[in-house]
């Protein structure tokens, strides 16, 4: 309890800031542009005709990329809106990219090995493909699902896993709860 002057006799209320709301919508923000960087990079190798670009995995981590920082922009703008449909927006997506993650995971610990061979970019080695599962979004955890890296897979959901617990937490969900001074009734 806060008092007022340090005299226990007067109580302040001291309200929520909506820092952890704040926080999660940041961290969507930052995701966001972690898959539009990782989908710099695909886009970058497929118009310089790289070789070790696999066309159809890279139209998918294009459009799923840019699909996935698009909702998380909006559900950021949303939750620093005060709006509860943002919220549901970055839990979706956060959840996706941690879902993606763990499925790259448990393809590396368990070392994987599909039928068909994927072309994809090459391995960079321990650090920088730790680095682009980090920072490259959706092709970032796409590119240790399939160099089996288990650095990279776990890297690749610091971010969407912090976000996703941020946008789960109690203290968002009453952040953006609908408030009945701004109920309409028709």
């Amino acid at each position: 309890m806060t008092y007022a002057n340090g005299n226990p006799g007067v109580a302040l209320r001291v309200n929520s800031i909506g820092v952890v709301p704040a926080t999660a919508g940041a961290l969507a923000i930052v995701s966001a542009l972690f898959n539009l960087w990782g989908e710099q990079a695909v886009l970058t190798a497929w118009f310089d005709g790289s070789p070790h670009i696999d066309r159809s995995l890279a139209v998918f981590s294009a459009f799923g990329g840019v699909l996935l920082a698009v909702t998380l922009i909006m559900g950021a703008v949303q939750i620093f809106r005060r709006d509860e449909t943002g919220r549901f927006m970055v839990i979706l997506a956060s959840g996706l990219l941690v879902a993606i993650g763990v499925v790259a995971l448990i393809g590396a610990l368990t070392s994987y090995q599909p039928d068909y061979g994927i072309d994809w970019m090459p391995r960079e080695g321990g650090v920088a493909d730790a680095l682009t599962g980090a920072f490259g979004g959706l092709v970032g955890t796409l590119t240790a699902l399939v160099h089996r890296d288990w650095l990279g897979s776990v890297t690749g959901m610091i971010f969407p896993a912090l976000t996703l617990v941020l946008a789960l937490a109690p203290s968002t969900a009453r952040w953006v709860a609908p408030r009945p001074s701004e109920t309409l009734y028709l």
